[in-house]
């Protein structure tokens, strides 16, 4: 394998037990050979919790039922303004969550990226199109704002939400 990878096998030996600090071409090297995507990103050195990230969200979502997306995703929203790491958005929310929810959390990764002037994450970043277009406000009376003022990135998934959807009150 460390042939093949264009690596010493005393590098690999190393890199495999986490004894050594690679370079980064080390790592590049092996992740390539592996099939494998390395991205490299600067985070603030200041504690996340992980309950505030999108896959920590989608757990306690799990964990509550479906109706609490309105507090965890705000939460996770409020944490990622105060700190914008993209640790917090870096992990997609568990397979196991509604689509709806899924779909509305890439649409939420997305935006909060675009805001920091960040690419958003990979896994956000690919379509989560609903069949069905969904209002999540669920007032009937807000339908036709929300078709207006809805962010593409909300757009994109057949959710529609107002302008404001990201502040709280």
């Amino acid at each position: 394998m460390a042939a093949d990878a264009g690596l010493s096998r005393g590098t690999l030996r190393e890199v495999l037990s986490l004894t050594l600090k690679p370079r980064l071409s080390s790592l590049h090297k092996l992740f390539s050979h592996l099939g494998l995507q390395l991205n490299i990103f600067a985070s603030p050195a200041q504690e996340i919790s992980p309950d505030y990230s999108t896959i920590g969200a989608g757990y306690l979502i799990l964990r509550d039922g479906f109706e609490s997306w309105k507090i965890h995703f705000m939460n996770m929203i409020d944490e990622f303004r105060r700190i914008p790491d993209p640790r917090l958005l870096i992990l997609p929310p568990p397979s196991s969550l509604d689509s709806k929810l899924v779909a509305l959390c890439a649409s939420i990764a997305c935006s909060l990226a675009k805001e920091v002037q960040m690419s958003p994450p990979q896994w956000a970043n690919r379509e989560y199109y609903l069949e069905e277009p969904w209002f999540p406000s669920g007032i009937e009376s807000l339908k036709a704002m929300s078709i207006l003022e809805s962010p593409l990135p909300f757009r994109r998934n057949n959710i529609f939400v107002g302008m404001n959807f990201m502040e709280r009150a």
